[in-house]
């Protein structure tokens, strides 16, 4: 298990929901308070997305024009003689950078390496050299001592220049204790400055550089709001044979599972160093503004499977890097000298994602971190990739395989056992005789151990216990006894397409409908009906619209999500011991049920059950409690929904939801509502949506009640535009 130390989240911290529930429990609210907590939420919205530091980094005046340009530079570095005003100009700047090195470091004459100063201001402008020094919007990203060689200290850096930062570089290239320390600087160096001799070999500790390197997405944990758009892993690559058919963005690879020396290979893992026993709410301030320091960890993958495949039982998906020998030798030599350099951490934008895609645009020309939202989901990065190809058509990924984790693994395992095999596991697990087992033959006795000899390694990692440690050895003694048969291993484990396939995570929408129009945003969505989703699971953070309504005849405000998730456990699951509650929790403000003129600041949470059959057609049932500020201050409600894709190609799917909400003193609400859905493109669908509301009048409530009854609004049809960016 990782220290918590260096830990990486990458989104809204889990307090923030918990924390408002507990506001909004603990007060009793009344009319006043609406627009005031209204505007709180909206403003914590912006807050949200408006905490990146400005740092005016002034450029100096000599290195103004060439600093203005920072573009990839593809040309051959030119080689033209310096001229006596370049000489002088390249010796002063050389001289400025020098003056914390070594007395015993042997002198070093740039002018024997490089033949203009032309040379250097092109080196310097490089966009290589500036993603190698993590330089970026004319500053240094890096806050650690030491990290450059010219500006060891924060003051120093004010007036940072990667031109000063060339020159003390090469300065230093006879320094062996400086070159070890920054590989992939001299290694670039050398390849652009044949002069140069830089011997790499000599560094004991660097990684070896022969190995292909992968990008790995690791799947939403919705247990955790901050990783519900995943989280993002480099890791080196051991060469796995891909069907011939295949293209670089098939997902088709029959190796599911890691090898022993998978699991040997350096990992790369991005995150913010928080103590130990943070408070949760000193967490979610210091991650929102920036008040903890990040870098990049390095570790054996094992590690890293035993976090999110194990503990957390995440599915990962390893993108393999379609990279030439140069550049994959540069990007491992980079990533190690990026374990000695620290950063500023926010887990709304620089963040997992946005490192590690920052590593793929110094070896490629993608465009991974050039997002203008002030917001960045890991999500963003695979977009990038699968989209992604170079000017010669070539793509940046050389293959991609699902690696399930060990929940998945074990699901897909179980059913593909005999029904009578599957009972006696499950009569197993539930009552821990071994002697059920005395039924099988040696063969099926030898599989039914195996099974059982790996569910109880899951159950082991998700509550480490003597108990389940005595019964995985006595699984296991009896398992040697047997003679080998079929392995559990060779049961097949089906492909699941990465969520990289499809939408991207911000939405815009627009309603055409026959009462109103509207007009929304939202930050995060994670929609179960668009395709390549889970279909049992829902996010959505941060949504703002506004309506029009025809016969107000003005816009208005209409709805504000602060957080809406849920999950759907399957009952039918026939594994035993597997969870089976279903749940979900809503935050934010919306127009109330029962008082439609009225908006009403609430906090819901339900708890039920659901079914699936297969991985495309879902129930579910609900039972909610939602606390407001109106009246009775809480409503309640049953809520039965029912989900189904387009198997095929998911283009097309629907949704049927059926609530009744009862209020004291009021009747109860019925709402039911139809949606249909056709994708246009990945980033685009339109959807038709028919609701409809009914509630019984009383003559007691008849004034509040008659908008309800027998009213055209009743009923609803909208057509929905979606686009996703």
């Amino acid at each position: 298990m990782p220290n918590n130390s260096n830990k990486e989240h990458d989104g809204l911290p889990d307090i923030l929901p918990i924390t408002y529930m507990h506001f909004i429990a603990s007060k009793r609210l009344n009319k006043k308070h609406t627009s005031i907590i209204s505007g709180v939420l909206f403003l914590s919205c912006c807050l949200l997305v408006a905490t990146q530091p400005v740092h005016a980094a002034p450029i100096p005046s000599a290195m103004s024009s060439n600093m203005a340009s920072n573009q990839v530079m593809t040309a051959p570095l030119p080689t033209k003689q310096k001229t006596s005003s370049q000489k002088t100009n390249s010796q002063a700047m050389s001289n400025q950078v020098q003056t914390h090195y070594s007395d015993a470091q042997p002198p070093f004459e740039i002018s024997t390496i490089v033949d203009s100063e032309t040379t250097l201001q092109t080196l310097a402008n490089h966009r290589q050299w500036q993603h190698l020094l993590f330089y970026k919007n004319h500053q240094p990203e890096v806050i650690s001592a030491d990290f450059y060689l010219s500006a060891p200290t924060a003051q120093s850096r004010q007036n940072f220049s990667p031109y000063q930062e060339l020159i003390a570089t090469l300065k230093n290239s006879t320094n062996p204790e400086v070159v070890c320390r920054f590989p992939a600087r001299y290694f670039w160096l050398s390849h652009h400055l044949p002069k140069l001799s830089i011997d790499l070999d000599a560094c004991p500790q660097l990684p070896k550089t022969s190995e292909k390197m992968s990008v790995i997405l690791v799947s939403s944990y919705l247990k955790n709001p901050a990783s519900t758009f995943g989280h993002v892993l480099i890791k080196t690559h051991d060469h796995i044979d891909v069907d011939s058919d295949d293209n670089a963005a098939s997902f088709a690879t029959s190796e599911h599972q890691l090898s022993s020396n998978d699991l040997l290979n350096n990992s790369y893992n991005f995150g913010a160093r928080i103590p130990e026993n943070e408070n949760g709410v000193m967490y979610a301030i210091k991650g929102l503004f920036g008040w903890y320091d990040a870098g990049f960890s390095e570790s054996e993958f094992f590690k890293q499977d035993a976090v999110y495949s194990k503990t957390e039982q995440r599915d990962m998906w390893e993108y393999v890097l379609n990279l030439d020998e140069f550049n994959t030798q540069l990007l491992n030599y980079h990533l190690y000298e990026a374990k000695s350099a620290r950063f500023d951490y926010y887990f709304i934008k620089q963040n997992c994602g946005y490192r590690s895609g920052e590593l793929l645009e110094l070896v490629s020309d993608i465009k991974t971190t050039q997002r203008t939202s002030p917001w960045y989901a890991p999500d963003f990065v695979f977009d990038q990739l699968v989209e992604y190809s170079d000017d010669k058509g070539e793509p940046l990924i050389e293959s991609v395989r699902y690696l399930p984790s060990e929940q998945t693994q074990l699901r897909q395992q179980f059913v593909q056992l005999e029904k009578p095999l599957q009972t006696v596991i499950n009569d197993f697990i539930r009552h821990e005789d071994i002697s059920v087992l005395e039924t099988l033959n040696p063969e099926k006795q030898a599989l039914a151990l195996e099974f059982l000899i790996s569910h109880r390694n899951y159950k082991l990692s998700q509550d480490d216990n003597e108990h389940d440690h005595a019964i995985k050895k006595q699984l296991l003694s009896k398992r040697f006894m047997l003679p080998a048969g079929k392995r559990l291993s060779n049961l097949a484990l089906q492909d699941k397409p990465s969520p990289a396939l499809s939408n991207k995570t911000s939405q815009a929408h627009v309603s055409l409908g026959t009462n109103d129009s509207q007009l929304g945003v939202a930050l995060f969505v994670k929609d179960p009906l668009n395709t390549y989703t889970d279909i049992d699971k829902r996010f959505k953070a941060v949504q703002l619209s506004v309506r029009y309504d025809y016969d107000k005849d003005k816009p208005e405000f209409d709805e504000f999500v602060f957080l809406d998730m849920q999950q759907i456990e399957n009952m039918a699951q026939p594994l035993a011991g597997e969870p089976k509650m279903s749940w979900q929790l809503q935050t934010g403000v919306k127009p109330d049920l029962f008082e439609p003129d009225k908006h009403s600041v609430y906090a819901q949470a339900g708890v039920g059950v659901g079914a699936k059959s297969g991985e495309y057609l879902l129930g579910y049932g609900m039972v909610n409690a939602s606390i407001h500020d109106q009246d009775s201050h809480l409503d309640t409600s049953v809520e039965l929904g029912l989900r189904i894709k387009n198997p095929k190609q998911q283009k097309q799917s629907a949704q049927l939801s059926y609530t009744a909400t009862k209020r004291a003193s009021h009747e109860i609400v019925q709402q039911a509502q139809l949606t249909l859905r056709q994708q246009i493109n990945k980033n685009n669908d339109i959807r038709l949506v028919a609701d409809y509301i009914h509630q019984d009048s009383q003559d007691n409530h008849q004034n509040i009640n008659n908008q309800h009854s027998s009213s055209d609004k009743d009923n609803a049809l909208s057509v929905v535009w979606h686009h996703y960016w």
